[in-house]
């Protein structure tokens, strides 16, 4: 490293949320995330700047927050495991956009996957029916900049996960069913609105800032 490169710290990023422990648990888990990200698109000759990290903090802390903190454990705990057994669950999600034939092998979690999966879409269409613009606003692109259906992007974060993750997700959703409108009223919080109603009109006027992108 020279003397002119910049240590990137939890302190150097101002905009990080610090309230309460979960905040701390949440910032751990993107942090490992990013770090995945960052490898996956080294590997493709790529490169992600620091200023990006911004934003998809922005879009995988309100993805995390919808999830119960016991929920959240057992996922840092899933990133610990694959940090050390060489797996990058980034890249594994990636994979999955790409490729939607990509399910794990071990039929508990195909169970699993397929009994969230439902519930989820469920959430979201409840969702998209109250604040149609923001779910518009909410459509996942791949890096070719290819749409993604929403069942497969909601697909996306589960193929990665351990089945004790997963037995509390299906749990969350159960007995959370704005599970998604959660996740868009954190969102859009980042961006200074105090309800999704008004959000909806600045998105529906294009005004707000689309949840979607190669960082997502």
């Amino acid at each position: 490293m020279g003397r002119g490169d910049v240590v990137i710290t939890r302190e150097n990023r101002e905009f990080i949320r610090q309230d309460c422990l979960r905040d701390a648990l949440i910032y751990e888990i993107v942090d490992l995330e990013w770090g995945m990200m960052t490898q996956m698109r080294s590997e493709e000759g790529k490169k992600l700047d620091e200023s990006e990290f911004e934003s998809f903090y922005q879009v995988r802390y309100s993805q995390h927050s919808a999830m119960n903190s016991d929920t959240v454990g057992l996922y840092r705990q899933d990133l610990t495991v694959a940090t050390h057994t060489g797996r990058n669950l980034m890249a594994e999600k990636y994979a999955y956009m790409k490729d939607p034939s990509r399910l794990p092998e071990d039929p508990q979690l195909r169970e699993l996957i397929d009994e969230i999966v439902p519930l989820m879409m469920k959430s979201q269409q409840r969702f998209a029916g109250a604040f149609p613009a923001l779910a518009g606003m909410g459509r996942a692109f791949d890096q070719e900049e290819n749409t993604v259906p929403i069942e497969v992007y909601i697909t996306s974060e589960l193929v990665n996960r351990s089945e004790a993750t997963l037995q509390m997700i299906l749990r969350d959703i159960k007995l959370n069913p704005d599970y998604i409108r959660d996740i868009f009223e954190v969102f859009v919080s980042f961006f200074g609105q105090d309800s999704l109603g008004k959000a909806e009109v600045l998105a529906a006027a294009q005004q707000m800032k689309p949840c979607r992108g190669a960082t997502l």
